[in-house]
């Protein structure tokens, strides 16, 4: 017999065990040491550990586990049976391969991989095969197949992203999520679905079109251009046309890594900081409502932006009680 590692490699890329494969599968999930389990997921993943255990889909979880009860079953014996029989084992099996990320397709027999890019802490530009390229703010996470571009251009997204796609008439590139499902030919759009429960689409240039999952009326599609957004929530269960300009301005301008005011009121300003920085900030009194004329890159800290405002306007700085936010006070028009 192979080593241990090249065994169990071999055992998980098999569509089917035998009887003898069946019970060294379990009597390996018994044992106290699955560091090669640990390890090949890490290889398919070129990743470490840790990152794949942060980034693994739940679709991918739930393939592997049919997979599993599919495979680890007895003549004559359901799987629920075996489960049953095998339960201690069958449980640690699933709980320790999803741990491990390893996902491989094999009820679907294709060999491929899954590739995960995620931002846990900080953001993360990505560039696609097809020379696309993703921003992803902190905690997005994109799935897409290792033969992306071949036959079709898709992507999995959970979190909130930028896209920039290279055009192909050929081949649409096409974003999935748990809500809806955007269409593109060669455009620019951020989109971001979180939580379940909503999801937004807002484009900065070009056009897409938008469906919602379960496209069953008439509020199930939207074909968006320049500064108009799509939003659907899950409670209404229909998408919404809004218009998009302060959004789209504001994905342009953090594309470009400069946010650039030529007489934009104050509140405008206040609010791209708020959502850049993901901090709290707010004015107080009138002046919420002066033009501000200035600019700041995206590689500056929060208070040279706050500072800059203040020395422009007039104002003060104040840091909130809980040191969680700012407040702009006092402060005139010019």
């Amino acid at each position: 017999m192979h080593n241990r590692k090249e065994y169990l490699k071999e055992l998980l890329h098999a569509d089917k065990w035998s009887a003898t494969e069946q019970r060294w599968m379990l009597q390996y999930l018994d044992s106290n040491d699955l560091s090669e389990l640990e390890s090949i997921a890490a290889e398919e993943f070129q990743q470490t550990g840790e990152n794949v255990t942060a980034v693994l889909d739940k679709p991918v979880s739930e393939r592997l586990l049919k997979s599993i009860h599919a495979r680890i079953s007895f003549p004559g014996k359901s799987s629920r049976n075996v489960i049953a029989l095998y339960g201690k084992s069958v449980a640690a099996a699933a709980i320790l391969l999803l741990l491990a990320g390893t996902a491989w397709y094999t009820l679907s027999h294709r060999q491929e991989k899954a590739l995960v890019l995620s931002s846990q802490s900080a953001r993360r530009i990505v560039t696609l095969p097809d020379g696309s390229v993703v921003h992803l703010e902190k905690g997005a996470t994109i799935t897409y197949p290792a033969n992306f571009g071949q036959k079709k251009r898709e992507v999995q997204l959970k979190g909130e992203a930028y896209f920039e796609v290279n055009h192909n008439a050929g081949h649409p590139f096409i974003i999935t999520s748990d809500l809806i499902n955007t269409t593109v030919l060669g455009t620019s759009f951020n989109m971001e679905v979180q939580g379940g429960k909503e999801a937004k689409v807002v484009v900065v240039s070009g056009m897409v079109q938008v469906n919602t999952r379960n496209g069953n009326n008439q509020h199930a599609q939207l074909v968006l251009t320049a500064n108009k957004s799509a939003v659907y929530n899950r409670a209404a269960g229909k998408l919404e046309l809004h218009d998009a300009t302060d959004d789209a301005r504001f994905f342009s301008q953090k594309r470009n890594g400069k946010f650039v005011y030529k007489g934009l009121p104050l509140a405008a300003v206040v609010e791209d900081l708020r959502r850049f920085y993901n901090v709290p900030v707010q004015t107080n009194g009138k002046i919420a409502q002066c033009n501000f004329y200035g600019d700041f890159s995206t590689n500056d800290d929060l208070e040279k932006a706050l500072n800059l405002i203040a020395l422009t306007l007039n104002a003060r700085i104040e840091k909130n009680n809980n040191n969680n936010g700012y407040t702009i006070v006092g402060g005139s028009c010019r």
